[in-house]
C-alpha cells in the first residue's frame, strides 16, 4: 500500500497547521474592523457622556442634595421654635434690661462756653461781668459701688463745672469727681445718698468674639435706651488702617478697645456693655465717623476695673481743694499795689468751695490760714497740705478792704498718669 503525500489544499485545512500560516476569510476580518470601531465609539460616547452629561447630572444632584439638607433644617428649625419660642431670646433681653438698666445713670454736664466763640454779649451774674454761658453736654454712666461710686469716660465730663446725674429712679444728684485718667478716658464720679442697685463685674478676658452683647445708656438724651447685638471683635489698638482713621471720635490713646455691632450713638459714651448674664464687660466710649455705622468700640471691663481700684485707693487721702482761677499780683500790667494772689475764675463753678464760701472774682488772696501769700504757687502747696473737708480762714482784699472769709475745703480729684 502506498502513501501519499498530503496535497497543498489539504495542508491548508489540516488541523495541525500553525495558527499563524492560517489566512482569515474576508468576511472575518470585516467582522474584525467593525467590532474595533464599534468599541472605539461606545468609548467615544462614554467619554462624551462623561464631559458633557455627567457634570450637569452630578451638579444637579448636589443642589438637590443640598435642597434637600435645607428643607430638613427647615423643617427641624421651624420644629425647635415651635418648642422652644422666640420668647427665649426675648425673655433674656427682657431680663438683661432689668438687671442692668437700674444701674446706668444719665449725666448732664454744665459747660462753660467762651462768650466770643458764639458771638454772644457778657452777662450779668452777680454784679460782675463774666465772658462765659452755660450750655450742655451729656452722656452716661453706671454705678459699680452701691456707695455712689460711678463710672464714665473722661470726655464726658471734659470742660465741664457743674455734673448732675439722673437716675433710673428720676431722682437727680449733684456729683463730684473723684479721679480721672484722661489717658484712658476713665473717670469716676462720686454722689450721696442713692439705694440703687450696682453693676456686677464681668471678665472681659473670658468674652468671646460673637458672643451676644447689650449696651444701655442715654442716645442723644434718650435715657434708658438699650440694643442688642454681637462682640465683633477684640484688642483693637490700632484703627489708623479704618477709612475714618481720621474721626474726632476715635482719639490715639484708645488702645485694647473692643468692637461691637451694638447700637452707639451720641450719648451712650460711658455707658456699660453688658453680657447675656447682666455683667459689666466694657465702657462704650466711641464709634467712627460722627454717628453709628454699625461698628463701636468699648473699653474692656477688666482695664476699667484696674483704674477705678487705684483712683479709690488714691483717693483715700483726699487734698484740700479750693476750686479758684489764680493770677499773681506781679503778673499784672500796671505795678502791684500789694502783695497776695487775684482770682480770676472758679473751677466748678457753683460746686466750687472758694464761691460757695463767698468769694467774688478779683478778690485779692493775701492770707490762708494766718499764713501770707505772695505767689500762687505758696496758696496751691498751703491748700493741698490741708484736709479735705477741713475750715480755712481766708483773708482777701475787695474793693480796697480787708475781708475774712470762713469756708471748708473741697476735695482734689485724683489725677493718674500714664505717660512713660
Amino acid at each position: 500500500m502506498s502513501i501519499e503525500d498530503p496535497s497543498p489544499s489539504d495542508q491548508a485545512t489540516s488541523p495541525n497547521s500553525p495558527p499563524s500560516l492560517r489566512p482569515l476569510p474576508p468576511s472575518s476580518a470585516t467582522s474584525v474592523i467593525v467590532s474595533t470601531m464599534s468599541s472605539l465609539g461606545v468609548v467615544l460616547v462614554l467619554l462624551l457622556l462623561v464631559r458633557w452629561v455627567l457634570p450637569p447630572l452630578l451638579e444637579s444632584s448636589r443642589y438637590s442634595w443640598y435642597r434637600g439638607q435645607l428643607r430638613a433644617e427647615y423643617e427641624s428649625a421651624g420644629e425647635q421654635l415651635r418648642n422652644v419660642s422666640l420668647d427665649g431670646l426675648s425673655r433674656v433681653s427682657e431680663l438683661v434690661s432689668q438687671r442692668v438698666t437700674p444701674c446706668v445713670v444719665h449725666i448732664n454736664v454744665k459747660q462753660s462756653v467762651g462768650a466770643e466763640a458764639w458771638n454772644r454779649e457778657k452777662i450779668e451774674l452777680d454784679g460782675e461781668a463774666l465772658d462765659s454761658f452755660q450750655s450742655d453736654g451729656q452722656g452716661s454712666g453706671v454705678i459699680v459701688d452701691s456707695e455712689g461710686y460711678i463710672l464714665t469716660n473722661y470726655h464726658v465730663l471734659a470742660g465741664g463745672e457743674q455734673i448732675d446725674v439722673r437716675f433710673s429712679d428720676d431722682s437727680r444728684r449733684e456729683a463730684r469727681i473723684i479721679g480721672i485718667d484722661q489717658a484712658r478716658d476713665i473717670a469716676v464720679l462720686k454722689v450721696e445718698d442713692i439705694e440703687l442697685p450696682a453693676v456686677a463685674w464681668g471678665n472681659s478676658d473670658t468674652t468671646t468674639v460673637g458672643s451676644p452683647v447689650w449696651a444701655v445708656g442715654s442716645p442723644f438724651g434718650l435715657h434708658g435706651s438699650i440694643t442688642f447685638g454681637i462682640l465683633s471683635s477684640k484688642h483693637r489698638a490700632d484703627l489708623s488702617d479704618s477709612h475714618y482713621q481720621r474721626s474726632k471720635v476715635i482719639k490715639p490713646q484708645y488702645s485694647d478697645l473692643m468692637q461691637s455691632d451694638v447700637a452707639v450713638n451720641p450719648g451712650n459714651s460711658g455707658g456699660p456693655l453688658v453680657n447675656g448674664q447682666g455683667e459689666l464687660i466694657g465702657i462704650n466710649t466711641a464709634i467712627l465717623g460722627e454717628w453709628y455705622r454699625g461698628v463701636s468700640f468699648s473699653i474692656p471691663s477688666n482695664l476699667a476695673r484696674q483704674i477705678y481700684d487705684e483712683i479709690r485707693e488714691k483717693s483715700k487721702t483726699p487734698r484740700g481743694w479750693l476750686g479758684v482761677k489764680l493770677q499773681g499780683t506781679d503778673e499784672e500790667i500796671e505795678p502791684p499795689a500789694m502783695n497776695g494772689v487775684r482770682v480770676v475764675g472758679f473751677a466748678g463753678f457753683e460746686h466750687s468751695p472758694a464761691r460757695r464760701g463767698g468769694m467774688k472774682v478779683s478778690d485779692v488772696i493775701i492770707r490762708f490760714n494766718d499764713q501770707p501769700i505772695e505767689k500762687p504757687a505758696q496758696l496751691i502747696a498751703l491748700i493741698g497740705q490741708t484736709a479735705a473737708g477741713s475750715k480755712a480762714t481766708i483773708e482777701v482784699v475787695r474793693n480796697g478792704s480787708r475781708q475774712r472769709l470762713e469756708l471748708e475745703l473741697g476735695a482734689r480729684h485724683v489725677e493718674l498718669d500714664v505717660a512713660p
